[in-house]
C-alpha cells in the first residue's frame, strides 16, 4: 500500500510540476491587464476576469461579484482617455494551475482638467483556463498614507 500511495503522490507532482512549465509567465498577466485597462476597451478588461470573479476595488464600496458588476465599474473607470496604470512593483508566485500577484501600482487619470493619481497596493489571484491565466480575484487598496503601524 505505501507504493501505491508513494506512486500516486510522485505522479500527482510530476503532473503539477509539468502543467506548470506549460503555463504562460504569471508576471504577463499583470502586464495584459495594465494594457486592457489603458486600451479603454472594457471588453479586453473583462476578457481578462474569469466569470466567477470577485474584485474589491478602490472606488467600490461593495465586493463587485457579478460580470455584470464588474462591466458596470470598468465601464466608468475605461472611459477617461487619460486613464493610466503605472506598476512599481510586483511579486508573481505560481502554484501548479493557481498563481497570485501582489505589487503596488498607482493608477492616474484626468478628473475636470487635473491629473488624479492613486498609489494603490493589488492582489490578484489567477487560476489558469486554456493556456491563459484568469483573474478569479482581484483585491486593490489605497496606500496608506502612514509608514508604519505603531
Amino acid at each position: 500500500m505505501s507504493l501505491l500511495r508513494s506512486t500516486i503522490a510522485a505522479l500527482v507532482l510530476f503532473s503539477s510540476t509539468a502543467f506548470a512549465a506549460d503555463a504562460p509567465p504569471v508576471g504577463d498577466a499583470l502586464t495584459q491587464w495594465k494594457a486592457a485597462v489603458e486600451t479603454g476597451s472594457v471588453d479586453k478588461v473583462m476578457a481578462m476576469y474569469d466569470k466567477e470573479a470577485i474584485m474589491f476595488s478602490v472606488f467600490a464600496i461593495k465586493p463587485l461579484e457579478t460580470p455584470k458588476e464588474l462591466r458596470g465599474y470598468y465601464k466608468k473607470v475605461v472611459e477617461n482617455p487619460d486613464i493610466s496604470v503605472k506598476i512599481t512593483e510586483s511579486h508573481p508566485r505560481q502554484y501548479g494551475d493557481i498563481a497570485i500577484n501582489s505589487g503596488l501600482y498607482t493608477l492616474s487619470y484626468t478628473q475636470d482638467g487635473e491629473t488624479v493619481s492613486i498609489p494603490s497596493r493589488f492582489t490578484f489571484a489567477y487560476i489558469l483556463k486554456g493556456g491563459k491565466w484568469m483573474i478569479v480575484d482581484h483585491h486593490s487598496s489605497k496606500v496608506p498614507l502612514a509608514e508604519s503601524v505603531q
